[in-house]
């Protein structure tokens, strides 16, 4: 079954300013990098990523703010990951169909240059453009990555929604 494209839905999160000053403020990032418990790896053996979440469990008071422009998503929703990418960071190349949920939403809560990308049948690299408040609806299957963040470039923040 040939790759479907992700499709951008522009303006999806209407107060993603404010959910990402109260991640920037209170925010309780943890550090996944190789040899921690919440490390990010693509396979056994496989890559390493390095970046922070914040994993927030869906009855937690913030919940409430995430929810208040999408409460479509609430009622299937699981589990909230919110990810910081700073100069150095990365996420590599994987596939989310490998994890234990169904769906998951990717939305963006910082523009700037593009570092999401996904992969075609022929595993060529395809960028998004990033913008805030913006949802990228992809199909589990698909492979993607974030490339490393430059020195000097701004650092990033997204939100998962998972679905289990």
């Amino acid at each position: 079954m040939p790759v479907q494209a992700p499709q951008i839905v522009k303006n999806y999160m209407g107060n993603a300013k404010e959910v990402l000053t109260h991640a920037i403020t209170h925010g309780n990032f943890t550090r996944r990098v190789e040899g921690t418990r919440n490390m990010h790896q693509s396979k056994p053996g496989g890559p390493i990523s390095k970046f922070s979440s914040w994993f927030i469990h869906v009855e937690d008071p913030f919940a409430d703010k995430i929810f208040e422009t999408i409460p479509q998503d609430r009622k299937w929703c699981t589990q909230l990951v919110l990810n910081r990418y700073q100069p150095g960071d990365y996420l590599v190349k994987h596939c989310d169909a490998q994890g234990l949920y169904w769906r998951f939403k990717l939305i963006y809560l910082t523009a700037g240059p593009q570092h999401f990308c996904w992969y075609d049948d022929n595993n060529n690299q395809h960028f998004v453009q990033e913008d805030v408040g913006a949802m990228l609806d992809m199909d589990i299957g698909l492979y993607h990555e974030v490339t490393e963040i430059q020195p000097g470039e701004p650092t990033k923040y997204s939100l998962c929604l998972l679905y289990e």
